[in-house]
């Protein structure tokens, strides 16, 4: 039998479950991956994401040949790649990792699982997290979480990759075996503001190093650290493009992440007054509660695929916003007048990168201080992220836009986090050279001073937030509001503090509420 490896989001050989069931089932396995047109250019690409991939893609490409195979490189939708495919290999099994994806890719796969089920081919989805499908109650979820990430060892990567002897293959003019260049595959996704030098480079490899930097040494600062713009490029553990794009498996970091918190554990045993020890385990404690977190998000979009383009909450749909188009352009382009909040927005257009902090005070600001649509905002920031994760996405844009209902309301000021994570305006002046030549005590002024160079504030940002709160407490103090919140509730609610997972090192006693969002830009 020959199979099929579907590369998605698992760019990756170390522990990858879908190639390993291709090699225990079938033996020859041909590794593919479909440059989808329909994928790279829908409205939540970027040049960004496809950077990401493309790199990964190269790392990935050499590592197999290194075992003996070739990797297919298919420029088609699915799923009549798979046809023009079959066309000149038989293989009667497809092999590849579930995914919880945008609209987008969710009906791709119902056109494969059609085409598969027509075509007599058995298409077999790995999970490779702790997301569940079809799940019917998240009360039976802890247990596919110890199963699948704490319980089981991390698979090794193969040392051989059979595969039969491959023809020279041409598929729509296309030599199946080279990887294009972006600037060839899709030109129009180029931006001048992205800085490449500054934009993180995905690959396994480059995951591998990544881990090994945060255990060993930029994890330290991590408690504390990632709350700021300026610190989080470093003390930040950068492993969600990683995590995203699948070069690492979060099996292999939770298997690192136990092993390094029991020696501090044992070290602390033993030295109880060791405070660089303490201050590691607080840390890694920290990172180990919100990735611990990711899934429980992602699990949202998986049981509601619809909340891409409706509110969770159906009580909020009837929340009024604003529909001035220059609102969102501003905020878009870095131009509202609020230097914090202009600031992050340059910085993602360059990077690709800000830490979750600076992520949702943007989306909690566009949506109270602005009256911006959160649906508005949706595919504009996702373009921006190199680690969008369409479940975190969209279910942190309805959170930080306070519409899921069961949260307590936060509004992020900007004034306040520029005073207390940029308080000398070095983040702010790196990304807005208009004010380079203020002092930080001006720039906190900015509402009631004019910087010359510098727009004035796009609106009176308080009154809008006061408006914003009274609507939204509204609709939570009516009787559809807190009906439909305890439905969201019993559906989608955490059951962490109800139930204990091993090897967790205590997340749920440790973790308070207003920290189990803290997952973008881990």
């Amino acid at each position: 039998m020959l199979a099929l490896w579907w590369i998605k989001r698992d760019f990756r050989l170390d522990d990858n479950a879908a190639l390993h069931a291709a090699l225990t089932e079938c033996g020859q396995v041909i590794p593919v991956f479909f440059l989808e047109s329909d994928i790279y250019l829908a409205q939540d690409a970027s040049a960004f994401h496809l950077h990401a991939q493309l790199t990964a893609l190269a790392d990935l490409q050499n590592s197999l040949r290194l075992r003996g195979a070739e990797l297919l490189i298919v420029r088609c939708n699915l799923p009549l790649g798979f046809s023009l495919l079959r066309q000149h290999i038989h293989f009667t099994h497809i092999f590849s990792h579930e995914e919880t994806g945008a609209a987008v890719t969710f009906k791709r796969d119902i056109a494969v699982k059609k085409w598969c089920d027509a075509e007599s081919v058995i298409w077999q989805e790995v999970p490779q997290s702790g997301v569940v499908r079809a799940l019917r109650s998240r009360d039976n979820r802890q247990q596919y979480i110890a199963e699948r990430l704490f319980d089981s060892e991390p698979l090794p990567v193969p040392e051989v990759v059979p595969q039969p002897l491959l023809p020279s293959l041409t598929i729509n003019q296309h030599d199946c075996y080279q990887i294009p260049q972006l600037q060839e595959l899709a030109p129009q996704l180029l931006d001048e503001r992205i800085q490449w030098s500054s934009v993180q480079v995905v690959n396994e490899r480059r995951a591998k190093r990544t881990l090994d930097s945060f255990l060993s040494d930029r994890g330290i600062g991590y408690r504390g650290g990632i709350s700021s713009p300026n610190k989080a490029f470093f003390y930040g553990s950068r492993l969600s493009p990683h995590i995203a794009w699948g070069t690492i498996s979060l099996r292999r970091i939770f298997s690192r992440l136990h092993r390094r918190l029991t020696e501090l554990e044992e070290l602390l045993n033993a030295q109880p007054d060791n405070k660089l020890a303490q201050r590691w385990h607080k840390s890694l404690e920290g990172f180990s509660a919100r990735l611990f977190w990711r899934d429980h998000f992602v699990q949202r979009l998986e049981s509601a695929s619809w909340m891409e383009s409706r509110a969770l909450n159906p009580a909020y749909e009837q929340l009024e916003y604003s529909r001035d188009a220059a609102r969102l352009d501003a905020w878009i382009d870095g131009h509202t007048g609020f230097p914090l909040i202009d600031a992050c927005m340059r910085c993602l257009q360059a990077t690709g990168f800000l830490n979750f902090r600076m992520r949702a005070m943007l989306v909690n600001f566009a949506c109270f201080g602005l009256h911006i649509h959160w649906r508005d905002l949706q595919y504009p920031l996702a373009r921006l992220f190199t680690d969008y994760e369409p479940g975190i996405h969209f279910s942190q844009i309805q959170m930080q836009a306070a519409i899921v209902g069961i949260n307590t309301i936060r509004v992020y000021s900007p004034l306040k986090q520029l005073m207390d994570q940029d308080p000398d305006c070095q983040f702010i002046k790196r990304w807005v050279p208009e004010l380079r030549g203020f002092s930080a005590e001006q720039i906190a002024c900015h509402e009631s001073i004019t910087l010359p160079g510098y727009p004035a504030p796009l609106v009176d940002a308080e009154h809008n937030i006061r408006i914003m709160k009274e609507r939204i407490s509204v609709i939570r103090k009516s009787d559809e509001g807190q009906e439909s919140a305890q439905r969201v509730l019993v559906k989608h609610g955490s059951r962490m503090k109800q139930k204990r997972t091993k090897k967790i090192h205590k997340l749920d006693a440790k973790v308070p509420a207003a920290k189990q969002i803290d997952l973008f830009g881990v």
